[in-house]
């Protein structure tokens, strides 16, 4: 009895599937609608000054960052489903998740494109203040941190039951 409870209740990860995929086509259409929002107020507007072009990186890299968010809910959502419920989901051999491990390192690399890109609108509206050192330095030792602990964990010796007993 426990193992069918067990068996069928990895469909709850459904819920997470679902919420993930509804969180990521949220924040696609909304960029897409800043997109056009800020085309539209390009138009409107009409500046082609400096500052404005300024801000203008500064909006395009926001809405690359929104982006980004919903890339890697769609990677979960797409990963957890693949890993609970159909194994053979046909997508692309980059997006091939077979263990957990495999989905957190593709999120793991988004997020720190992530971080590199809002750091990166950070430098576009950049006025010389010094606080953004402390932004740099931040995003610096996360990402740091995120390879070494990647390297360890690649490095590492196997687990006995990772390995193969051999036959003799």
């Amino acid at each position: 009895m426990i193992r069918n409870i067990l068996g069928t209740s990895r469909f709850l990860i459904l819920l997470a599937v679902l919420g993930t995929f509804l969180a990521s086509a949220t924040l696609q259409v909304f960029g897409l609608i800043r997109v056009a929002a800020v085309i539209a107020d390009l138009v409107r507007v009409g500046d082609i000054s400096s500052a404005a072009s300024k801000a203008l990186i500064a909006d395009t890299v926001a809405i690359i960052d929104i982006f980004l968010i919903g890339t890697v809910l769609f990677v979960i959502s797409a990963g957890l489903y693949q890993l609970f419920v159909q194994q053979d989901l046909p997508l692309p051999g980059w997006l091939r998740i077979e263990s957990l491990d495999d989905l957190k390192d593709n999120l793991t690399e988004v997020i720190v494109v992530a971080l590199l890109v809002a750091f990166l609108g950070q430098a576009v509206e950049w006025t010389g203040d010094l606080a953004i050192l402390g932004l740099g330095l931040a995003v610096s030792t996360v990402i740091l941190a995120v390879a070494a602990l990647t390297w360890a964990t690649r490095t590492r010796a196997p687990r006995p039951s990772e390995t193969t007993q051999d036959s003799a």
